[in-house]
C-alpha cells in the first residue's frame, strides 16, 4: 500500500488555559515539555487550518517514550468547549486519554491534590476474554477526560512500555461514534492502520460513570500497534440513534478540547490521495512547514466521525 501510517504519536488538545493543562500533563502525569513555540497567524493557519488566530504550541512527551500530547492555545481563541463537562455519551468527538497505572490510589490522590475532579475512583471493566480492569476517571480542563487504568489479572506490558509508573505513556485516545462501520472502514481500509483489539462488554458501574441510568452494551475497536502506538479507540454505546448529542460540528479548532490526533506517516501525498479517493475530507493539503526547530511535511484529514488527523512526515 503506497503511503502508510508509521506511528500514532498522541492527541492534540486545544485549550483556553495552557497553564492548567500543563499542570495536568507535566505535574500530575509526569510528561516533559520538549518544545514551546509561538506561531504567528500564517504559521497557525498552515498547521491548524484556522484563520485569524495565533497560537502557542507545547509538545510534551513522557520520559522514556516518544508518545505524548500537543497543547495549543489559540488567540483570540474560542469560548466553545467541544465536550462540556467531559462525561456523557455525546458522539463524534474524542473524549478520553487513557494511561495505565501501577498505583491507582496514588494516581487518584495526585489528581485530587491538584484540584482535578474525580468522576470514578475505580469502575469495573470486565471483558469477555476474562480480562479485568479498574478505571479511575478525572475531568481535566476544557472537557478533557483522563483515565488511569489498573489491570487486575493481565500484565500491563501487553499494553504499554512504561509499566512501573503512576502514569504510563499515553496508551490510547478514544471517543464514541454514531456510525461504527464508516470509521472502521476509514482506519482499516483507507489508512491501513492495524486493528489492535476489539471488545464488547456490559457494565453497570461503567454506565453510571458515563452518566446513564441503563446498562450500556459497549462495542469498541482499538486501532494501532498495541504497545508502540497511542491506540485510537472507537466506541458505540448501543444507544438508539437520536438519543445522544452529535458533536461533530463543534469538534474543530479553535474550539476547546481534544481536537484530533497526530500520525507519523511516509508517502504523505499518496496517503492523502487515497483518502480523497475514499471521500475523506481533506482539511489541509500536504505542505512543508517549519515549526521551531522542526521541519516536516504535514496535511490534515478529517475522519468520518469528525476527528482531525494531523499527518506528519519528517
Amino acid at each position: 500500500m503506497s503511503g502508510r501510517v508509521e506511528s500514532i504519536d498522541g492527541p492534540v488538545i486545544s485549550t483556553a488555559d495552557l497553564h492548567r493543562q500543563r499542570e495536568l500533563f507535566v505535574d500530575v502525569i509526569g510528561m516533559q515539555v520538549v518544545a514551546d513555540v509561538a506561531l504567528d497567524a500564517v504559521a497557525t493557519h498552515e498547521l491548524f487550518a484556522v484563520f485569524g488566530q495565533t497560537a502557542q504550541l507545547l509538545r510534551l512527551v513522557t520520559p522514556g517514550s516518544e508518545l505524548g500530547v500537543w497543547l495549543v492555545q489559540f488567540s483570540p481563541g474560542s469560548p466553545v468547549v467541544i465536550r462540556e463537562g467531559g462525561v456523557g455519551v455525546a458522539c463524534n468527538a474524542l473524549k478520553m486519554i487513557d494511561f495505565f497505572t501501577a498505583d491507582r490510589p496514588a494516581a487518584v490522590a495526585r489528581l485530587r491534590a491538584h484540584g482535578f475532579e474525580i468522576v470514578s475512583e475505580g469502575a469495573n471493566v470486565d471483558l469477555p476474554d476474562g480480562s479485568r480492569f479498574l478505571e479511575a476517571h478525572a475531568k481535566g480542563p476544557d472537557g478533557v477526560m483522563i483515565a488511569a487504568i489498573e489491570p487486575q489479572n493481565v500484565d500491563a506490558a501487553q499494553f504499554v512500555t512504561l509499566t512501573d509508573r503512576v502514569f504510563s505513556e499515553v496508551q490510547s485516545s478514544s471517543g464514541p461514534v454514531s456510525d461504527f462501520e464508516p470509521v472502521r472502514h476509514f482506519y482499516e481500509d483507507v489508512l491501513g492502520v492495524p486493528l489492535g483489539f476489539r471488545y464488547e462488554f456490559a457494565s453497570e458501574s461503567f454506565s453510571r460513570m458515563v452518566g446513564v441510568s441503563q446498562t450500556l452494551h459497549i462495542r469498541a475497536n482499538n486501532y494501532g500497534r498495541v504497545v508502540e502506538d497511542v491506540m485510537l479507540g472507537i466506541i458505540h454505546y448501543g444507544l438508539p440513534e437520536g438519543s445522544y448529542a452529535d458533536l461533530r460540528e463543534r469538534a474543530r479548532p479553535p474550539n476547546r478540547g481534544i481536537i484530533g490526533v497526530r500520525l507519523r506517516v511516509s508517502g504523505i501525498e499518496s496517503l492523502v490521495a487515497r483518502c480523497r479517493s475514499a471521500g475523506v475530507e481533506i482539511a489541509s493539503e500536504p505542505k512543508s512547514l517549519q515549526v521551531g526547530d522542526a521541519a516536516f511535511r504535514a496535511a490534515i484529514i478529517r475522519a468520518p466521525h469528525g476527528v482531525f488527523h494531523w499527518l506528519i512526515e519528517h
